[in-house]
């Protein structure tokens, strides 16, 4: 494991843009809390955890008391939109 004092002396060296990238990457790791800058974009989700979150999700834009429409209702919603629209 290198030292802080180590790494700072490599990166000072680094040109412009590298140090510029490097210092950039730093902060956004330090914003998301995660010891990588974009870990989100670098892992692959299971089908397991693609259900959890979907299952997490679902029903999220319920209006209590209300059901939602039946898929026939909700074509037929729109087929009067795009009536009424091109009237």
């Amino acid at each position: 494991m290198h030292t802080q004092q180590e790494i700072y002396e490599q990166a000072v060296i680094l040109p412009y843009e590298e140090r510029k990238n490097l210092i950039r990457d730093l902060e956004k790791s330090l914003r998301n809390g995660t010891g990588t800058p974009d870990i989100a974009d670098e892992i692959e989700l299971s089908v397991e955890e693609r259900e959890k979150i979907v299952n997490r999700l679902r029903g999220i834009a319920a209006v209590p008391g209300k059901r939602p429409p039946t898929d026939e209702e909700a074509k037929e919603a729109y087929y009067s939109y795009l009536a009424e629209k091109y009237k």
